[in-house]
């Protein structure tokens, strides 16, 4: 140790190392000149110094009198300090304004500047301050940059305890993350960015526990996960917390308000611009153990709720149980904040709602266990006018255990529209747990004038790959006119009913017990052996035997501006396989009804139209203009027949029976007589349709 003033010339000794109480009595001594001497500069210098847990080097102290105003300055040039702060070095601390005055030692006007520690350099304004004789002592700093801000504190301390207040500004999210990473790492495959403003305030009294307070504001907070699931985009939030030390770890109350940005987490987005929300949480935090015991949460026009939770934290922060009761949920809030995104790609996508809900909510392990909710006066209506339902109420009970017990749920609405159907009053009661759905009774859904009946709907395993549904329905009759309008089909008459048999859902394929009935035209068709595959993927493949029996042909023709054919029509298409909704094989045969006494008659229009289909419109239109022929508007006939098979896109024709090197299709009976006869014996399924929709000439003999 090496000290120096001015009224001791000649006088140094030196050590190599020193304790705090000798250097507090060299200065003592120093201070104590002889009477007549003036003491006008100081210098001490310690090679080393020991305090329990610290260590300094190169310390350099500078009491400089000659000034108007005393300046003090100690240099060191390291400094070992435990964390969080660290090793320090070339630390340099100068004091303007010092007072020595007693009881009073301070310097209320100095600097601080320093290398190492968290933000690996340091500089600041200082003061600090101690009254001997309260034993109090004061400190403040100012203007410390940290985390691409700035920071200030202040605190005291005397017999009864301390106090330290601090307070930040403009701090970078991202500088601040790297900051705390020694102590607190927040996940890798979160990126946030964005500044926010913080402070706190500590306070430990003798006979008293400490508390901390704290608040933190952000104005454009941005943060996303890897999987892009969880989002927020220019966030402004303000959040308070208390926590108060006991002996098993922190009473804590927090308070968290958001008025600006959007929130994105999973199909739920949270806009607080438009619903600004409030969140109050009490709890006690015991080791990464937070359990709160009351949290209430709004939303302004969106919802009130109020419940429970325990969250680990940690690494990776779990809630590890929750439950909430959601005391009021509106609508349309409700459905652009937690039902819009996840329908973005449908058709339900753009509705307007209306009405309210209530209800509760059970977590576990961050999965969602139990849903309890009513629905009441719920209205939901399609921009584009392709979907719509009323008064919708419902009581709504749900478990994602396989074997949990579920409370029946109901659904219930006055009227409902879907791609043009419509119908009344209905009422669904069912069962729903895990990713499974039961209904409990027969339920009747009106559409137009008729209805559906389904006595068996089940699903299981709904989602996952492993799907199955299981589906039984009859149908009431309905209007084929309705259904034409919905649709925009030409306007077919009569009604269709009949039953949807056994419908099962298993391994991507649907399959009929039975027969698919339906009654249309007066008559009755029938679909055997009906299979599906993969009716939700990209590539749909359908294979089922069609058969129809008795089809009224005036009905049938008068829906089609085709003319006008009287009698009944049979038909058998076999091995009818769909791919993607198109026809790629099937072997049909379209025939009058045999026995059929009813009268059979034909009009020149459908002469040309059949013919058109054949191939030879022009030469039948030119024939029914000439001759005796122009006379008449309709013809009687004998049977009426067309067949073809459908193999690697060509269609194998033939109709009745062979004529000469053709094959009836049409054959006259009486006078006057007209026979329509084909030679084509294969045609390009393409060009087929062509003719059917353009009416292509091709070869047809008319007699």
């Amino acid at each position: 140790m090496s000290l120096t003033a001015e009224c001791l010339p000649g006088d140094r000794s030196r050590a190599r190392r020193a304790s705090p109480l000798l250097v507090l009595a060299a200065l003592a001594l120093t201070l104590a000149c002889p009477p007549g001497f003036a003491v006008s500069r100081i210098v001490l210098e310690v090679a080393e110094v020991d305090v329990p847990g610290t260590q300094a080097g190169g310390v350099q102290a500078t009491l400089d009198l000659k000034q108007r105003n005393p300046f003090a300055q100690v240099k060191v040039e390291y400094l070992e300090v435990p964390q969080p702060i660290g090793p320090l070095r070339k630390i340099e601390v100068g004091c303007t304004r010092l007072v020595v005055r007693e009881p009073t030692l301070a310097c209320r006007e100095g600097t601080l500047a320093a290398q190492g520690g968290p933000t690996k350099t340091i500089t600041m304004n200082a003061a600090v301050e101690y009254d001997m004789a309260r034993k109090r002592a004061t400190a403040q700093g100012s203007d410390l940059p940290i985390a691409g801000g700035t920071a200030q504190f202040s605190g005291h301390f005397d017999r009864r305890g301390w106090e330290v207040e601090s307070r930040a500004t403009a701090l970078d999210v991202k500088q601040v993350r790297a900051l705390i990473a020694p102590w607190f790492t927040i996940p890798a495959s979160l990126e946030i960015d964005g500044r926010f403003d913080a402070g706190a305030q500590a306070v430990s009294r003798a006979g008293s526990d400490l508390q901390v307070d704290a608040d933190m504001t952000t104005g454009d907070l941005n943060f996303t996960n890897e999987e892009g699931t969880v989002v927020a985009e220019n966030v402004g939030t303000l959040l308070r917390a208390t926590a108060v030390r006991t002996e098993t770890g922190f009473d804590v109350d927090l308070r968290l308000d958001g008025s600006a940005g959007q929130a994105l987490a999973g199909p739920a987005l949270l806009d607080f611009n438009t619903n600004p929300i409030s969140l109050e949480a009490r709890g006690h935090l015991t080791g990464e153990t937070l359990t709160l015991n009351d949290v209430t949460l709004g939303q302004k026009d969106l919802m009130q709720a109020r419940g429970q939770a325990r969250v680990i934290l940690g690494e990776t922060p779990q809630l590890a149980q929750a439950h909430v009761d959601l005391a009021n949920l509106e609508f349309p809030a409700a459905y652009t904040s937690f039902m819009q995104i996840a329908l973005a790609a449908t058709d339900f996508g753009q509705l307007k709602t209306t009405g309210t809900a209530r209800g509760s909510l059970d977590i576990a392990n961050n999965a969602v266990t139990q849903v309890v909710l009513n629905v009441a006066g719920l209205t939901m209506e399609d921009a584009k006018g392709k979907f719509s339902m009323s008064d919708v109420t419902a009581d709504l009970h749900w478990a994602a255990d396989e074997t949990a017990r579920v409370t029946p749920s109901r659904i219930a609405w006055n009227s409902a529209s879907a791609y043009g159907l419509s119908g009344g009053a209905t009422r669904l009661e069912f069962m729903a747990h895990g990713r499974g759905f039961e209904l409990l009774r027969p339920a009747r859904v009106p559409i137009f004038d008729g209805a559906v009946v389904v006595n068996t709907l089940v699903t299981r395993r709904l989602g996952a790959e492993d799907a199955e549904l299981d589906f039984d329905a009859q149908i009431e009759p309905i209007s084929m006119r309705l259904i034409s309008a919905a649709f925009g089909w030409p306007e077919l008459a009569g009604q269709v009913s009949g039953s949807i048999p056994g419908l099962a859902y298993r391994n991507h394929v649907l399959t009929l017990d039975g027969d698919l009935v339906a009654s249309v035209f007066d008559g009755v068709v029938i679909g055997r052996d009906f299979r599906l595959q993969n009716p939700t993927g990209p590539w749909p493949r359908l294979f089922v035997d069609v058969t129809a029996r008795r089809l009224d042909l005036a009905l049938l023709t008068n829906t089609f501006s085709i003319g006008s054919i009287t009698g009944r029509l049979d038909a058998d298409i076999n091995d009818l396989e769909l791919f993607n909704w198109s026809p790629v094989s099937f072997d049909a045969r379209l025939y009058s009804t045999p026995d059929d006494n009813s009268k059979r008659m034909i009009s020149a229009k459908a002469v040309t139209s059949i013919s058109n289909v054949a191939g030879g419109g022009g030469g039948v239109t030119a024939a029914l203009q000439s001759g005796v022929m122009r006379f008449f508007d309709e013809f009687r006939y004998d049977q009426i027949g067309i067949a073809c098979r459908l193999e690697n896109e060509v269609c194998l024709m033939s109709g009745i029976e062979p004529a000469g090197i053709g094959y009836y299709l049409v054959r006259g009976r009486g006078l006057p007589r007209i026979d329509i006869i084909g030679n084509q014996g294969r045609v390009a399924w393409p060009q087929l349709m062509g003719q059917i929709a353009s009416s292509i000439n091709s070869d047809v003999v008319v007699r």
